[in-house]
């Protein structure tokens, strides 16, 4: 199996080096696979510090795709690439020098069972020397209220099929991606991996999570940053429902509710049914001391507790937001 390896990246002179050299040390053989970056016209370093490395290996080649948006920068890569499989990872990750070799072997084993499958992916976790707050994003991610159960967070045990991978860590058949008309670009960087999820599942493919290939992923390190991002992802779902209305479930309509229950806070001073809302935060807490008890870093209780904090007022008011506005679409 041949594959071409995928990163986008844009502005990432501080990542973008740690995520190749990570990719050199690969245990699959070097002669059967190449690493393709995808910069999105980068103002910092990172161009000049893929070049520098491009020319000290091969397998590595550099494209520039001016058109903003993950999702170009993603179709530039598959456009660039010469390999049959693709598999993507993103310039703020690493890893480990056996994931390309076991993306690879678990593909080939589960594809003889199950023709239908067209990807498989790992989990991604908070590096060993993280910041507490990006080793406390891990700890919320990996339970229903910090990522509905979704292969993009959880730590499962055993392989299973999934209804979307993290395009930070899949492998993919190429052709099936060009089938599908690859990421749509109308999409930029909102939910642009969700929406090829949804597209593959209706078309009749399968997605396997395989535990253990995890890669290594620095996350948003401060709680401004994973505001943002929660409220990028609440948007780019909202995208998604407004294009695909058949999409909508429990999941999708919780955040709404938390919105309205939020909102309603102020009432309870007219209203006892109101002050029900305020028993959110200290449960919230007390989940969250459980979460952190159970990976062995109480210390962490509190960051945790901040994390879906943020997660769910982010997430909750992007998806609001989403659905509201007419620019939105």
């Amino acid at each position: 199996m041949r594959i071409s390896v995928v990163i986008t990246c844009f502005n990432e002179a501080g990542n973008i080096v740690p995520c190749l050299e990570s990719l050199l040390t690969q245990t699959y053989p070097a002669d059967k696979f190449e690493v393709v970056v995808a910069d999105g016209g980068s103002r910092d370093q990172t161009q000049e510090l893929v070049k520098s490395l491009a020319d000290l290996h091969p397998q590595i080649k550099l494209v520039v795709e001016p058109k903003p948006g993950t999702a170009a920068g993603r179709n530039a890569g598959i456009r660039a690439a010469q390999y049959e499989y693709i598999a993507f990872i993103d310039a703020d990750c690493e890893a480990p020098a056996s994931w390309l070799e076991r993306l690879a072997a678990c593909y080939s084993a589960y594809k003889i069972r199950e023709p239908q499958l067209a990807a498989v992916g790992g989990g991604n976790l908070p590096p060993e020397d993280a910041s507490p707050f990006v080793a406390a994003i891990g700890i919320a991610l990996d339970s229903y209220a910090g990522s509905f159960n979704s292969a993009q967070g959880r730590q499962f045990n055993q392989p299973r099929f999934v209804a979307g991978l993290a395009t930070l860590n899949t492998l993919i058949e190429r052709s099936i991606l060009e089938n599908l008309g690859c990421f749509d670009e109308t999409l930029g960087s909102e939910a642009e991996d969700a929406d090829l999820n949804y597209r593959l599942h209706q078309a009749g493919w399968k997605l396997l999570f395989l535990p253990g290939a995890d890669v290594w992923h620095k996350m948003r390190p401060t709680p401004r940053g994973w505001l943002k991002n929660m409220f990028r992802y609440g948007k780019g779902r909202a995208r998604l429902l407004k294009r695909y209305p058949q999409m909508w479930q429990l999941s999708f309509i919780l955040p709404l509710v938390f919105l309205l229950v939020m909102v309603s806070l102020p009432l309870a001073a007219v209203a006892k049914v109101f002050w029900l809302g305020w028993l959110y935060f200290p449960v919230l807490f007390v989940f969250s001391y459980f979460l952190a008890h159970q990976k062995g870093r109480s210390e962490l209780f509190w960051q945790v507790g901040l994390v879906l904090l943020i997660q769910h007022f982010g997430y909750a008011v992007g998806e609001g937001y989403g659905l509201l506005s007419r620019s939105v679409r």
